[in-house]
This record gives structure tokens, sequence and C-alpha cells, in this order.
């Protein structure tokens, strides 16, 4: 399909170690590019803590399979860029379309300002930000003033405010802004890609052939990884293994360490770290099962990846996928405990049939609502509406009729 529509997407960060944002508005681009949308992006050169991307500055390369300009972090709090800022002012006009992604942050916030003052529609993705879980446990006043002075204004601007899931918008809700919604789960499967059974999982693995439970996400007090490793450590199966696959702070990591040898589990769990691309498919290949105890996600990311890698999946009811999950059959939704994370790790291992039926119905789910050719077509339409000045549509995980 062709297209004259021109969007840019804005984040602080293209790394894989900064988790789903990045890994959201790469399959973005994909999806429009797929349907002829001329779509870019322009981040930093940000690669995690201190680290830089080797990549060209200030020239648009291919990055990943898709069109990436990228500007030198000055800061690596709030990633400030004034190259960035400079560009933006220069080249938004060139644009139908401007997309943010995240908050609290340099580059999403200067181009809706610019974008703002120069007229030009934009959509903010908060990818969570305004979740409540975070606005209570991390720099909770700062956070709140900053909503009041600075984000909201840009968010009630805006001409809609993308949530992955009706949990995500239900949450924002309780600040009481005034924004236009856009409710859409993001794509993650590509129909004509091949599943690749040959892909090998970690070094670290090779030769075990016990069950596996597959943990597969960035290291984060959200993620609850050690409410994970009380409820292995409960388990009266002592035939599996736990595997961590996820970087993240080394305090936080040193701590869940030490929590496993106390816990006497430590020749169970495997750390691997984080993974590229081959390591996660050979994660997913060889895993069990796979589990995402977070506090608060607002979509999860890697729990699609195990659907559509046919493993039965467990969340708790703080996944914004936690409906989509419970809806298809495709797992067990817990309330977070430790007793009901050992009590569905136990009904899965206990049961090849049921485990077995729960990843066959996710992966059919997820193929058929959450493939890139449909998401594309859903956020190409919205922006088409929103440039009309229409309302932007909300699409739920699993549709209606």
């Amino acid at each position: 399909m062709s297209s004259s529509l021109r969007v840019l997407h804005v984040i602080s960060s293209m790394s894989r170690l900064r988790g789903g944002p990045s890994v959201v508005v790469h399959n973005m681009l994909q999806a429009l590019g797929r349907r002829g949308v001329a779509a870019e992006a322009v981040a930093t050169d940000d690669d995690g803590g201190a680290a830089r991307l080797d990549v060209p500055l200030d020239r648009f390369v291919d990055f990943g399979g898709q069109r990436v300009r990228f500007f030198p972090r000055q800061s690596r709090k709030y990633a400030f860029s004034a190259p960035m800022r400079r560009w933006l002012r220069a080249n938004i006009r060139s644009y139908d379309i401007i997309h943010t992604h995240e908050l609290f942050t340099f580059a999403p916030l200067a181009a809706a300002r610019i974008a703002r003052a120069e007229r030009i529609p934009y959509v903010m993705t908060p990818h969570g930000a305004l979740d409540t879980w975070g606005m209570r446990n991390k720099s909770r006043l700062v956070k709140a003033t900053s909503v009041h002075l600075v984000e909201g204004p840009l968010l009630a601007a805006a001409a809609a405010v993308n949530f992955m899931t009706p949990l995500e918008q239900s949450r924002a809700a309780q600040h009481g802004l005034s924004l236009q919604p856009l409710v859409l789960p993001v794509g993650i499967v590509d129909p004509d890609e091949p599943q690749d059974s040959a892909v090998e999982p970690p070094a670290a693995l090779a030769g075990d052939r016990r069950r596996m439970i597959l943990f597969l996400a960035r290291l984060h007090p959200i993620k609850c990884a050690a409410v994970l490793l009380r409820a292995f450590a409960a388990l009266e199966d002592h035939d599996s293994v736990l595997v961590m696959a996820g970087g993240g702070d080394p305090s936080l990591l040193g701590s869940l360490r030490r929590l496993a040898v106390e816990l006497g589990i430590d020749g169970r769990v495997k750390w691997v770290g984080f993974t590229g691309e081959a390591g996660k498919r050979g994660l997913l290949a060889r895993a069990t099962l796979f589990v995402l105890p977070s506090a608060s996600e607002n979509y999860g990311i890697a729990a699609v990846e195990a659907m559509h890698a046919g493993l039965p999946v467990i969340v708790t009811a703080g996944c914004g996928l936690a409906d989509f999950v419970s809806r298809h059959g495709a797992g067990i939704v817990t309330d977070g405990s430790v007793a009901a994370l050992r009590s569905a790790l136990a009904a899965v291992l206990a049961s090849d049939e049921l485990a077995r039926g729960m990843g066959e119905a996710g992966r059919r789910a997820v193929r058929q609502e959450l493939s890139l050719d449909t998401f594309g077509e859903r956020l190409e339409n919205a922006y088409r509406r929103l440039l009309r000045g229409k309302a932007s549509p909300i699409y739920a995980p699993s549709p209606a009729g």
C-alpha cells in the first residue's frame, strides 16, 4: 500500500538494554513500513548506563532495518541533547505527525513542545510512566509536580495519548488528566517470519534437559523477581530449573543471587544476563513455561513473544495483557503473591496436556490479534483519523466483534 504519510517517532534511546519502549518503536516503524508509510525515528546514542551506541551521529542510518537518526546524549539524567533539539526545530515541519515515547525524559518532551508550537499533531505514548506503581514508588513528589507542570499540559494538547491496554489507560485516569486516549496494543508477530527451530539456548544451559521456567525481563524492583525466587523455592517439584534472563541494576542482581543462596536453590537457578535476539529465541525454544510476576506492566512484550513461541504463560493481574491471557486460556493470572505464583507454577509443571493446550491457545491468539499487519493497519488508520480532526479509536487486545 502506498502512502504519502510522513511520521517521526522520538525516543531517548533505541537500545535494547532499555527494555520494551525501544522494541515498541522498532515494531511501529516496521509495521508502518510494511504499509508504505514513511516512518523514521530520532534518538540519542544512549546504550544503557554510561555506554553509547556505536552509530554515526546526525544522519539517518539503517538501525535494525529501520531509518533512525542518532544524536549525542549530553547528560545521563534525562538524556539531554541540544543537537537533537536544534534538528527537531529545523525539521519537524517536514512530518505530518509526531509520535513521542516515554515521559520524564528530554527527547519526547522537547519534541512534543516543538510540535505543539508548530501546530503539528502529535501522539504521546507513556509506556507505563503514568501507572500508579511507578508514580508511587519512584521520585513520587518530583513526578507528581512534573506531571502537573510539564507532562500534563503536553498530554492535554496531544492529538492522542497512546496506551497499550485498557488497564494502562484506567491507571493513568487516576491522575485526573484531561487527554484523548488511543488504546492500541502493539503488534509483535511477523506472520511471514518462519519459526526457527534450530536456535540454541545460551551456553550456560548446554546439556541441561530439566524443565525450564523462564523469566525474561529487565531486572527492576517492579518485576518482583524475589517473589518468583521464593515461589520457585516452595515448589515440591525439584526437577526443574529457573532461568533468569535480563540485565539491570548490579546491586539488585547481587541481592537476588544472595536470596537464591539463602533459599537453597542456587544450584537450580541459572543467571544468563541480557541476551540478544538469537539468545532470546533460543531460550523461548527451550523453555517449558514463561513467567512475568510484575507488580505493574503496561503491556508485557516478553509475554507476547512467549505466547507466540507456544509457551504457557504465568502473569499477574498487574500485567496489561492479563485479560488477554485469561480470555484465551493462554496461561494463568495470579494475584502476585508467593503462594499464588507457587500454585500456578506447580499446576503447569504437573500437566503436559494443560501446558500444551495453553501454549497452542496463546500462539493462535497472538497470531490472530497481535500481528504486525493488523497493528500497522490500525496505527495508520488512527493517524489518518487524527489528521482529519476525528477522535482516536480505542482497540482492546481482543476487539469485540
